[in-house]
């Protein structure tokens, strides 16, 4: 693990570039450019408010506008599905790099990480101009909305070494992972509230990784008064979260001298 720190720190240039270098490619040759950055997760929420809000009269819990509440967990949500899809290709998509022997293979979910940082922060000004729009006071508690960034990174960061390992060797890895992230979307609060469950069942979502970062999104963000998870919840999150970190970094460290071969 701490060989792949020290790539990490040594590297870290070469990170923002490729970052930037993605961030480009994905809206090369179209005529919106970065607009699409906007365009596209906005159209998403457009949908599912009108569904959600306007069909089924859904609604937030108490003290909380339901735009705000849906929009910031679909938000969390976003960077993690799509950041997580595009790491898990990253090594089967860079053949032409993983084949040279001294480029730093272990920074790839990195990169992605990083590129993924801009339409998640594009989101944020969004929730930032509704905070002011709905006269929700600012509080310096309210920065610790990076912490849970911190989160949603870390745990993408483990998953992103453990499956994109893997990618190279099951290529269903993707498919499996496209249906696996669509059940737990549905399984994680985001676009019903958790007061649906029977009481019995809601200790069930604390089990749920997705669920700490999106509570903890909404709790500084939406609410009159910030409110953050509790200890048990949080201890959980991170005892699951650098589980899967470093049985991810075991995995990618075990079968990277066999990538090239296998590309």
């Amino acid at each position: 693990m701490l060989d792949i720190v020290s790539n990490i720190m040594k590297y870290r240039s070469l990170i923002g570039a490729l970052a930037l270098r993605d961030l480009q490619s994905r809206y090369v040759g179209t005529m919106g450019g970065a607009l699409w950055s906007i365009i596209q997760p906005a159209s998403t929420v457009a949908v599912f408010y009108f569904v959600f809000s306007v069909g089924f009269k859904a609604a937030a819990p108490a003290g909380s506008p339901f735009i705000m509440w849906f929009i910031t967990g679909l938000m969390v949500w976003f960077y993690f599905n799509e950041t997580l899809i595009t790491i898990t290709g990253s090594v089967t998509g860079n053949a032409h790099l993983i084949k040279k022997t001294v480029f730093p293979t272990e920074i790839l979910p990195f990169v992605f990480i990083t590129a993924g940082i801009v339409p998640h922060m594009i989101f944020m000004i969004f929730v930032i101009g509704m905070q002011v729009w709905y006269d929700i006071a600012f509080s310096p508690v309210r920065l610790l909305v990076v912490y849970f960034m911190l989160c949603n990174a870390t745990l993408l960061l483990g998953l992103g070494w453990l499956f994109s390992a893997l990618q190279v060797f099951y290529r269903d890895i993707a498919q499996a992972l496209s249906v696996i992230l669509n059940v737990l979307f549905w399984l994680t609060p985001i676009v019903w509230s958790m007061e649906l469950l029977p009481e019995n069942y809601r200790h069930l979502l604390s089990y749920n990784p997705i669920y700490y970062i999106v509570e903890g999104y909404r709790g500084l963000l939406i609410f009159p008064e910030p409110k953050l998870p509790n200890l048990a919840d949080t201890a959980f999150f991170w005892i699951v979260t650098i589980s899967i970190l470093f049985f991810g970094a075991y995995i990618f460290r075990r079968l990277k001298p066999e990538f090239a071969d296998m590309l």
